[in-house]
């Protein structure tokens, strides 16, 4: 299974063409600029609907092009081929698979589970509170479609919640409320049970990756108290805080208030870690939601890795490698003088990126008229 092949057409700065992608583990060489992120981009659109590097859609169109698009083509469980389209205009966003169009990017994201791993995830140790939860929310709605609906039914409720409140309308708090704490109940449920979990593959990961001793552990926080252990107890922790949500004219408490820590011997390791630490649990926070999802899920993901080694040692490189977990297919971005030969199995594929442009390993261009 994986991404055997993907069209091109006027997206970001690769040349107009079909790239075959049809093996396990396929490598991407070129300098920095050259395009091979945009390649890693394009499959996790494909993947997902959207881009893991903009919220900003228009900048996937090539600059000076009016539209954009990419074609995929996926083998998926029980050798099942899907065509994915994602056409990117003025107008919009529209996606097929098997020319039938799709209207709720959770259509897809079933289809191929992709992990991408990037120098942008150390947000999610270093960053804010939200990029923290962005990636929980993440790991859980790979694999628990409950989770996804309740988020999504929370995040309706919040916005009417906030949308009373800057606009005074305080009598409908008191129906907003029920439903808020209702399904905000079942959102911290699931997070503290999976976040147990998660800890403890995290846990293990960093030590078997990084060599350190003291252990490294994920802790989640509820904006809720702990002793908010039902409907009736968040309802009254609501009434609490509700002049305060008046002043503020928003709501100041729930799940999108809640906390992740990272913690080494009873404090907040962030605080006192180097880039190079942290960089390093960026990666194992991506290994460890990789395995988790395997584990839970009983499928193998598709790995997007983008020049996410080049700061580790030899030998946490090669304890990286021997952590990851099993997968159906899995692409490399390098650089030139990067030792990734002895990575190379039989059935690589290798190309050279320069320019927009791919090149395989006999040298000649793959681009084609589209």
């Amino acid at each position: 299974m994986g991404i055997t092949s993907v069209r091109y057409y006027h997206f970001r700065n690769i040349s107009d063409c079909t790239i075959d992608l049809d093996a396990p583990d396929v490598f991407l060489v070129g300098e920095n600029g050259q395009g091979k992120s945009n390649i890693l981009e394009s499959i996790y659109v494909l993947c997902y609907g959207s881009s893991f590097r903009t919220r900003r859609e228009k900048h996937l169109v090539r600059h000076g092009e009016g539209e954009a698009s990419l074609t995929g083509s996926m083998r998926i469980e029980n050798e099942q081929t899907l065509n994915i389209r994602v056409r990117l205009r003025s107008s919009g966003k529209e996606i097929t698979v098997n020319d039938s169009p799709v209207g709720d990017r959770r259509d897809i994201i079933r289809n191929m589970p992709c992990i991408v791993f990037c120098h942008d995830d150390i947000r999610f140790v270093s960053g804010s509170p939200e990029d923290r939860r962005w990636f929980f929310n993440q790991t859980l709605s790979l694999y628990d479609d409950p989770f996804l609906d309740t988020w999504r039914r929370y995040v309706r409720i919040l916005k009417s919640r906030n949308a009373a409140l800057r606009g005074e309308q305080y009598e409908l708090l008191d129906a907003y409320d029920p439903q808020l704490a209702e399904a905000g109940k079942l959102l911290q449920e699931r997070r503290t049970e999976a976040s147990i979990r998660f800890s403890e593959q995290f846990a293990d990961l960093y030590h078997r990756i990084s060599g350190f001793e003291n252990p490294l552990t994920v802790e989640y926080r509820p904006s809720w108290r702990a002793e908010s252990g039902d409907v009736d107890s968040i309802m009254r922790e609501l009434q609490e805080r509700r002049e305060t949500d008046k002043r503020l004219r928003t709501t100041t408490s729930g799940p999108h208030r809640d906390r992740f820590f990272f913690m080494m011997s009873g404090r907040e390791f962030t605080e006192t870690a180097s880039t190079g630490q942290l960089r390093l649990v960026s990666l194992v926070l991506r290994v460890a939601q990789s395995r988790f999802f395997g584990r839970h899920s009983k499928r193998k993901p598709l790995l997007l890795l983008d020049d996410v080694m080049l700061e580790l040692d030899p030998l946490r490189r090669a304890r990286f490698f021997q952590s990851l977990p099993e997968y159906d297919q899995a692409i490399f971005t390098f650089l030139p003088d990067e030792q990734f030969s002895s990575l190379r199995k039989r059935d690589t594929l290798v190309y050279t990126v320069a320019d927009g442009a791919v090149y395989g390993t006999s040298g000649q261009d793959t681009a084609g008229t589209v």
